[in-house]
């Protein structure tokens, strides 16, 4: 799709919010499709399934989604060997200390052994209600 005029804010503007809509309409055919598929080609709870039909391979991948109560566990980790509980504990890196020690203490920070590099730059667009000029 070309765009109308490519050095118009306004018309860019315009552009992404069309891009966007039929990006959600797109995505949501490409949903339904996927149902209709899993409806006639069956899915397994969890894991994959594969299924051929003329000329296609088609897996499906069941998925469960576990989430713990951080609460309960604390009161019942002890009853479960060290070595078979189910829990890790994840290093993530912590972007408020690391500003902060950016900001408030570069000799620190300079020691951290870490890569910084732009990430995407988001685009949002609202719509402002037009109001009638006044006399």
């Amino acid at each position: 799709m070309e765009l109308k005029d490519p050095t118009s804010l306004p018309a860019l503007c315009n552009e992404l919010l069309a891009a966007k809509q039929r990006e959600a309409k797109a995505n949501a055919e490409r949903l339904a499709i996927e149902d209709r598929i899993v409806a006639l080609a069956g899915a397994k709870p969890e894991g994959s399934k594969t299924t051929k039909v003329e000329g296609f391979k088609i897996t499906t991948t069941g998925k469960m989604s576990r989430k713990m109560d951080w609460t309960a566990w604390s009161v019942v980790r002890d009853e479960i060997p060290e070595e078979m509980r189910p829990v890790r504990n994840k290093q993530e890196l912590d972007e408020k200390g690391v500003k902060w020690l950016q900001a408030n203490r570069a000799d620190l920070y300079q020691l951290l052994p870490i890569e910084v590099k732009p990430a995407k730059t988001s685009v949002e667009i609202e719509i402002l209600a037009t109001s009638e000029p006044t006399t």
